[in-house]
């Protein structure tokens, strides 16, 4: 079976869908697997913003990466499902998230924001999940000023051995999943490529096994 890209297989309506099921258990099964890369990720956009940056998380969910984030920063989130939205609503209300200046329903495609309004723009887990990983990655990009970063944390499907055998099994299950488990790592260098903008300063891979990957990309000033 050929890797996908996350346009092959399912549209966005699939992963609101998914989403808004997966919302009341969502911190039960995917926190402790993926709060590495989580850490990481925030880690990298609080550098990247400095204090008083302004960050933007794309597919915050129920807002893991928000108590991570520092509170010397100002952070908005956007999140296609509304389910989502409610969960991370309540941890800034239970938490006291002052970083947090706004938790909006939006299509990481098609960003309800102006110009070069952030300093940094962070995509945890997301790009395998949109419908088409370019618009969104030229939606992040619009977002940030010039010298900003843009920080992507991802699963990138396996080049062989067994956990490409598994990847490329579950893929077949990516609609009822909301994500694309056999997502290639194209779909973002290929966009980095192309762009005389945009200059890769750092790829990790993370645990567990090195499961995940953080990218960070920076915007020539």
């Amino acid at each position: 079976m050929k890797t996908l890209h996350a346009t092959e297989a399912y549209g966005g309506h699939h992963a609101e869908a998914a989403y808004g099921r997966w919302a009341p258990v969502y911190d039960l099964i995917f926190d402790l697997p993926f709060h590495p890369g989580r850490l990481a990720s925030a880690r990298a956009a609080a550098e990247a913003a400095g204090p008083g940056g302004e960050i933007l998380v794309i597919g915050v969910g129920t807002g893991l990466e928000l108590s991570l984030l520092p509170a010397e920063v100002a952070v908005t989130g956007i999140d296609i499902s509304a389910p989502m939205l409610r969960e991370a609503r309540q941890r800034v209300e239970r938490k006291g998230l002052a970083q947090v200046k706004a938790l909006l329903v939006m299509d990481a495609e098609a960003l309800q924001l102006g110009d070069a309004t952030f300093d940094v723009a962070l995509a945890p887990y997301v790009m395998s999940v949109v419908p088409n990983p370019s618009h969104a990655l030229d939606e992040a990009w619009r977002i940030l000023r010039p010298g900003g970063s843009l920080i992507v944390m991802n699963h990138f499907a396996a080049p062989g051995g067994l956990r490409a055998a598994v990847e490329h099994r579950l893929e077949r299950a990516a609609a009822w999943l909301g994500w694309h488990p056999n997502f290639p790592y194209a779909a973002i260098g290929d966009w980095i490529a192309a762009r005389s903008d945009a200059r890769l300063v750092e790829r990790r891979e993370l645990p567990p096994f090195k499961l995940f990957t953080l990218l960070r990309i920076e915007k020539a000033g």
